[in-house]
């Protein structure tokens, strides 16, 4: 895929290759119905961490993913939900979409910001490997 598809396919607002990898931020429609339509756009983070430009281009995955991306989204809440007890049940928003290389996400991850919690600030992750399946494991990192 050239790097103008990728740009045009994610909407990608700013886009950074470095030394350790791809980042980029793509303006997606919010899956909700908003009146305001310059608040339905939600921005999205995606790191490729250790990937080179041309291997993040060069990914099958890209159309794949976007065109996914609303049900992977679903089903990783609903399995974030059945780890937070219901009385805790938060609304969630997909901030993040992980690639490294090292395999600690397996394929992907879809990365979510959770908010304040006693042990810092929360985000919770779910990763999915080559075939779009979500894996059991839900990642809790902390900054």
């Amino acid at each position: 895929m050239r790097k103008s598809e990728l740009m045009t396919l994610w909407n990608v607002e700013s886009w950074s290759a470095e030394p350790y990898g791809v980042y980029f931020v793509s303006r997606r429609l919010g899956s909700n119905c908003l009146e305001n339509e310059g608040q339905a756009f939600q921005k999205l983070n995606v790191s490729c961490t250790n990937y080179t430009e041309t291997e993040v281009l060069s990914l099958p995955m890209w159309k794949q993913l976007y065109v996914e991306l609303d049900e992977l989204d679903q089903l990783a809440q609903e399995l974030i939900q059945q780890e937070i007890p219901q009385e805790e049940s938060v609304v969630l928003t997909l901030t993040d979409i992980i690639l490294d290389k090292s395999g600690c996400y397996d394929a992907f991850a879809l990365g979510y910001d959770v908010g304040e919690s006693p042990a810092g600030h929360l985000y919770v992750l779910i990763p999915f490997d080559e075939n779009f399946t979500a894996q059991q494991d839900v990642i809790y990192e902390t900054l």
